[in-house]
């Protein structure tokens, strides 16, 4: 099983039939400069006009709690 928290943290675990889970690894996810295409596609976002002002003006807010 794999879970996935705000701030970008990675937990696995394996279970067995009686639905005992055990935490194999805990991961810190970093972000990616880039972007999901690492640097080779023009946009691949596409933004409203108002949503890309808003995202100009105060950024992508990940890892906020």
């Amino acid at each position: 099983m794999v879970g996935l928290a705000p701030g970008g943290i990675v937990k696995v675990w394996i279970t067995d039939p009686c639905l005992q889970a055990i935490e194999v690894t805990r991961e810190q996810a970093s972000v990616v400069p880039l972007g999901p295409h690492m640097g080779k596609a023009r946009e691949y976002c596409f933004f409203q006009e108002e949503s890309k002002a808003c995202v100009e003006k105060f950024g992508i807010p990940y890892g906020s709690r």
